[in-house]
C-alpha cells in the first residue's frame, strides 16, 4: 500500500466515526434504553458495543496498550458497565442490560475515535502489512490493514442502520441524511 492507501483507509475510518455520531443525533438516555421487540438489542447496548470494541481492538491489539476505558476513562466512560470479554454468556446479557449517560458516552467515544484516527494517520506501508492477532476473539490473524477497513470501518455501518432502525420504531429521524 502507499499513502494513498493510508489516507483512503483514513478516509473510510473518519467517515464512519462521523456518520455514526450523526446517527446519535437525537438519541437521549430515554431513547437509548428502549427496549425493543424481539431479539434486538437497545441502541444503548449496540452504541456501547462498537465504541468499546473499536478502543478495545485498537489500544490491544494493534498500539499493545491499555484501552481509554482502563486509563483515561476509567470509570468515566458514562457506562454502567464496561463491555464483558465473555462473548458467550456475560456479552449478550450485557446488551441488554447496559445503561448510559448519552452525552457522557458519546466524550467518550470521541476520545476513543480521535485515538483510533490518530494511530490511522501514524501508520506507514509496513504498519499496514503487519499481522494482528484476534486469535483470543475466534479471528486469527488478520492484516492490519483489512483490520482497519474491516473491523473498524466496516464494523460501523451496521451498527448504524440497527440504531436507525431503533430511532425510527421510536419515532425519531433515523439516518441524518
Amino acid at each position: 500500500m502507499s499513502n494513498i492507501g493510508i489516507e483512503i483507509l483514513l478516509g473510510q475510518l473518519k467517515a464512519a466515526h462521523d456518520g455514526l455520531e450523526q446517527t446519535m443525533e437525537g438519541v437521549t438516555d430515554k431513547v437509548a434504553q428502549f427496549m425493543p421487540p424481539g431479539t434486538a438489542n437497545p441502541i444503548a447496548g449496540t452504541y456501547a458495543h462498537v465504541v468499546f470494541t473499536e478502543d478495545l481492538f485498537v489500544h490491544r491489539f494493534l498500539k499493545k496498550n491499555q484501552p481509554l476505558f482502563e486509563t483515561t476513562f476509567k470509570d468515566k466512560t458514562g457506562a454502567s458497565e464496561v463491555q464483558p470479554l465473555d462473548w458467550q454468556i456475560a456479552y449478550p446479557k450485557w446488551l441488554k442490560e447496559v445503561n448510559l449517560d448519552v452525552q457522557k458516552f458519546r466524550e467518550y467515544a470521541k476520545a476513543v475515535f480521535a485515538e483510533s484516527e490518530e494511530y490511522v494517520a501514524s501508520l506507514t506501508d509496513a504498519d499496514l502489512e503487519k499481522e494482528a492477532d484476534l486469535s483470543s476473539f475466534g479471528m486469527g490473524t488478520r492484516k492490519v490493514y483489512d483490520f482497519i477497513a474491516n473491523l473498524m470501518s466496516g464494523h460501523v455501518y451496521p451498527i448504524m442502520g440497527e440504531i436507525s432502525v431503533l430511532k425510527g420504531i421510536q419515532g425519531l429521524k433515523e439516518y441524518p441524511f
